[in-house]
């Protein structure tokens, strides 16, 4: 039998755990603190798992993490979890050796599948805990940012080679140097080479050959190499030079190949980072919309604009945005964006009862997430806007209901439209 520490000063919320958990054959023991926690941790007890919450009323969760990390409980699995969706706090959590990071409210279904990973690597190694680095720039609540959050964390934490590969304009840069500055070499040098298929192997050695050792030496474009010089890539690789080496490729829309050869893929991608186009986190799109616009004499944009952003698929991704909306902040009337500013492409609705054609000439992952989001908006419509009931008219949870919706960028108030909140 498994005994899992609960720490979260919600009394509601650790009853409401400690039931969950114990439906399913766990043993609880709550803390309402970190300083009752401590006590916990120092009774004779033996824990197979801690859920821990950030934010707490003498302290932050991540105190705690760091504390068992170089205690006699550094093997302790540790899932950290919040009701604040923060980017930066995810990154820290992973990159200190948090098993998972959760947020409320709580999928008890995938918290409980998480414990139960939990308590079955009791015993894996903990991540490397290094020095602490200045917020990332990258922006995203959405789910599929959440999982990049957790994956920069990881690679932050190793020593290994890192390939980002993603669309153009996705944001791998972002991702790459988010690795270098959370990770233990944050105070070495950050070195970017930037290839393409002009670059030949005999250059590409000498670009290399520029690299500082104890650094990170950032590549950009590798897929664009020519075959040859790829192979000159990965006996440079062979010899294992003295420094952290993090790679770019770029990938066509909705193209899941990698165009490496196996001979440098198979070096390059002990650690693997997708980045997410625009158009499958479209929950994020007003987050970027309010970064893009500062510096700008826009202060706002009007619900309708902002409702024609987030439905936009947004080809160039966050690249493409920032354009769009910097443009729009320079032709709109005042200091409102509105929908006459936007491109005349972005002005008209979609409509979910347009014909077959819609999906076709698209690559099959567009084609499968716009259906998706046209079955989402017309559950939504024939329920009336009752999540409950259009849950039921599509045959899913509710859960996984409210998932997709924040996927695909629909508001709470309007339901069945998607607009930013």
């Amino acid at each position: 039998m498994s005994t899992v520490l609960i720490v979260d000063d919600e009394k509601g919320i650790r009853l409401g755990l400690a039931t969950a958990l114990a439906r399913v054959g766990h043993t609880t023991v709550a803390a309402a603190s970190l300083a009752e926690a401590r006590t916990r941790l120092d009774e004779p007890n033996t824990f197979d798992c801690a859920l821990v919450d950030i934010r707490l009323k003498d302290g932050s969760g991540l105190e705690l993490l760091r504390e068992l990390r170089t205690g006699k409980h550094r093997d302790l699995p540790v899932i950290v979890a919040t009701a604040y969706d923060d980017g930066e706090r995810t990154i820290e959590a992973m990159r200190d050796g948090a098993f998972d990071y959760l947020t409320k409210p709580f999928d008890l279904q995938r918290l409980v599948a998480t414990v139960a990973r939990a308590v079955k690597q009791r015993r894996a190694p903990p991540a490397a805990a290094p020095a602490h680095a200045e917020s990332t720039p990258l922006v995203g609540r959405s789910a599929a940012m959440h999982a990049v959050w957790k994956l920069i964390g990881r690679a932050a934490g190793s020593q290994a080679p890192v390939l980002v590969k993603g669309e153009p304009g996705a944001g791998k840069e972002l991702v790459a140097r988010a690795i270098h500055e959370y990770s233990s070499r944050a105070s070495e040098p950050l070195v970017v080479v930037r290839v393409d298929p002009s670059t030949d192997a005999a250059e590409l050695r000498g670009l290399l050959a520029g690299a500082r050792a104890g650094g990170t030496l950032l590549v950009d474009g590798t897929g664009d190499l020519a075959p040859a010089a790829q192979g000159a890539f990965a006996a440079w690789l062979s010899e294992s030079p003295p420094v952290r080496v993090v790679t770019l490729v770029r990938l066509a829309s909705g193209s899941l190949e990698v165009p490496l050869i196996a001979e440098l893929y198979y070096q390059l991608a002990v650690l693997e980072i997708t980045v997410p186009p625009l158009r499958e986190r479209r929950s994020d799109v007003p987050l970027l919309v309010s970064r893009a616009i500062v510096g700008t004499r826009a202060r706002a944009i009007s619900e309708e604009a902002m409702a024609a952003l987030v439905r936009h698929d947004w080809p160039g991704n966050v690249r493409e945005l920032f354009l769009v909306v910097r443009r729009a902040a320079e032709m709109c009337h005042g200091e409102v964006i509105d929908e006459g500013a936007l491109p005349p492409e972005l002005a008209t609705p979609a409509s979910p009862t347009e014909p077959m054609n819609r999906y076709l000439g698209l690559p099959l992952r567009e084609a499968v997430a716009r259906l998706e989001r046209d079955l989402l908006a017309s559950a939504l419509q024939r329920a009336d806007g009752n999540r409950t009931l259009a849950a039921k008219l599509l045959g899913i949870p509710r859960p996984q209901l409210y998932a997709k919706l924040e996927e695909h960028g629909f508001s709470e108030k309007r339901s069945g439209t998607p607009s930013g909140k």
